[in-house]
């Protein structure tokens, strides 16, 4: 059945995200939104909410091999849930193991074209990306292990079907590499993000991160969203095609990072039946996820809503958003970075190891 994304995506993703946050008995918390803006301090803003489009110190020839390169990194941006596993391998997290992966074909210079993604197997995954594959574990024979599929191995499997599906369709849709068929979206896109990324989710399995709770659609679409974001911030001021006028109206990349601050922070709060899934070492199901998520989209709206709209006509908080005012694209960037400070380094995350979507 082939994946109809709504044409209406920016609006459909924070509308079906608002409804299954109410749903999910999740609370947004309005005390917890002004003191998180109350509290807000310029330095801190401006130092957190820019990003730098996913810039990396290499030489590229073309446009099409660093715009391949980015929506590599972008279509693979999974493998959370590894973290624990990825950590204790290589002490690189899921984002820096996708990276390391992607970085290393570039300067072996091996083949990401259509044509080798399709065919690539697991074990050459496991090489490029870091990931033991196998693990010693002992036997019932006295001085005898035998080797096992590590747990991380499950991860290389996902990003090996990623690419294979990926290659698949390229090679379907006569595109040479996915830097070519990115750049050609965008030219169709004429300017627009929401149309770029929709291009994007109508195409490939792995930008399609959407499924139904309580009998509704419910649309988060993180990596089409990212994608459009990061190549606008990283070619914008350069390349006429990426710079896509709508992105102020983008809604966030939800992952496991967002939703957790977010609890953390008070702004959200979860009913007993997801308190569970912010607990060190306790899975949570695909289900749960796309619930955490999508009340993190919600409750993102509502922040920037507030902090540019203020309450009963005076603002809340001190720290001046610019001209475009608090945009969730950067909202977006600013949790997510702060999470990786030392004081937040520990507060447990919710996993869950069966998507390739976050």
């Amino acid at each position: 059945m082939t994946f109809a994304c709504p044409s209406n995506l920016y609006e459909s993703v924070n509308q079906s995200s608002k409804e299954c946050r109410e749903s999910s008995n999740i609370q947004l918390d309005q005390a917890g939104i002004d003191r998180f803006l109350t509290e807000l301090t310029q330095e801190s803003w401006d130092k957190h909410s820019v990003a730098n489009g996913m810039s990396f110190p290499l030489r590229f020839e073309t446009l099409e091999q660093e715009v391949n390169i980015l929506s590599l990194i972008d279509i693979l941006n999974t493998g959370h849930g590894f973290r624990k596993e990825l950590h204790e391998d290589s002490d690189r997290g899921a984002f820096e193991t996708i990276v390391f992966g992607i970085m290393s074909f570039h300067i072996s210079s091996s083949p990401t074209n259509a044509e080798a993604l399709a065919k690539i197997t697991g074990w050459e995954v496991g090489e490029h990306f870091g990931i033991t594959m196998q693990k010693d574990a002992p036997s019932e024979l006295a001085h005898v292990t035998l080797s096992k599929p590590s747990i991380a191995s499950k991860l290389a499997g996902q990003i090996q079907g990623v690419l294979n599906e990926t290659g698949s369709i390229l090679k379907k849709e006569k595109f040479e590499t996915l830097g070519a068929f990115v750049i050609d979206a965008a030219k169709k896109a004429n300017g627009s993000g929401e149309a770029f990324s929709r291009i994007l989710i109508n195409t490939f399995p792995a930008f399609q991160d959407a499924t139904v709770i309580d009998s509704k659609n419910v649309y988060v679409f993180k990596k089409a969203l990212l994608l459009a974001s990061s190549l606008e911030r990283r070619f914008a001021a350069t390349e006429s095609i990426f710079k896509f006028t709508d992105i102020q109206n983008s809604p966030i990349f939800a992952d496991n990072v967002i939703p957790t601050m977010m609890v953390y922070l008070g702004i959200l709060g979860l009913p007993e039946t997801l308190k569970h899934t912010m607990q060190e070492g306790e899975a949570t199901s695909v289900e749960e996820s796309y619930r955490l998520r999508a009340a993190a989209i919600d409750g993102c709206r509502e922040i920037v809503e507030v902090a540019n709209k203020g309450r009963d006509g005076k603002k809340v908080g001190s720290v001046d958003f610019g001209a475009k005012g608090m945009l969730a694209v950067d909202l977006d960037v600013y949790l997510w970075r702060v999470a990786k400070e030392p004081r937040y380094r520990k507060v447990p995350r919710f996993a869950c190891k069966d998507t390739i979507f976050f």
